[in-house]
């Protein structure tokens, strides 16, 4: 991340690591896994500000939204912290994989075979939903987003949603888009409160 019209750099010589307010699972790989989901309901407006930063980053959709809500959730110091982590775990796996097995022990290694997982395969055959969605993301990442639905009072999609307005199409059009939008329509609602997958 920069600042396009910087003047000059930093006047900081060491970095400590900041106390998070909220502390991420000590155990990162919970992240790895996307074993929850969240029904949601996109706009056409959020789905191109998605469609930009998935351009922009070279990642999918759904990979943009769990990052955008982890650092929402967690901030950016751990989402640092997160990146960190994968790309040690990365280093690691790599170097493990260069080392060739000792003389005489036998170990063959075969070439991985590309899995397709269920939701892959039905996604290249029925598309992908342009208004609604499920959205997979890690259960930590997801139990954090209900606390934070609760708290204001919102159920865990329109928070979502809200959120997703706030960090993609600012704060601004976020007031317009409250005073704009209205109630959820009803169908939206029975969609989304509807989170058994």
């Amino acid at each position: 991340m920069w600042w396009p019209f910087a003047k000059r750099g930093t006047r900081v010589d060491a970095v400590t690591e900041p106390a998070l307010p909220i502390v991420p699972p000590t155990e990162l790989a919970a992240f790895s896994r996307n074993d929850a989901c969240i029904k949601l309901w996109l706009p056409e407006k959020l789905i191109t500000a998605l469609d930009v930063l998935s351009a922009t980053h070279e990642m999918s959709r759904p990979d943009v939204l769990r990052w955008l809500l982890f650092e929402h959730v967690y901030g950016r110091p751990a989402l640092d912290r997160l990146k960190a982590w994968k790309r040690e775990k990365d280093a690691n796996d790599a170097r493990r994989q260069e080392q060739p097995p000792a003389v005489g022990s036998g170990v063959m290694f075969s070439p991985k075979q590309p899995t397709l997982s269920e939701r892959q395969i039905t996604t290249r055959l029925l598309g992908k939903s342009v208004e609604d969605c499920k959205l997979w993301l890690p259960s930590p990442l997801k139990a954090e987003l209900e606390t934070l639905a609760k708290a204001e009072g919102l159920a865990l999609s329109d928070y979502t949603r809200k959120t997703l307005v706030r960090v993609l199409l600012g704060e601004s059009f976020h007031h317009r888009w409250q005073t704009a939008i209205g109630k959820v329509p009803a169908e939206v609602q029975k969609f989304e409160q509807n989170q058994v997958v």
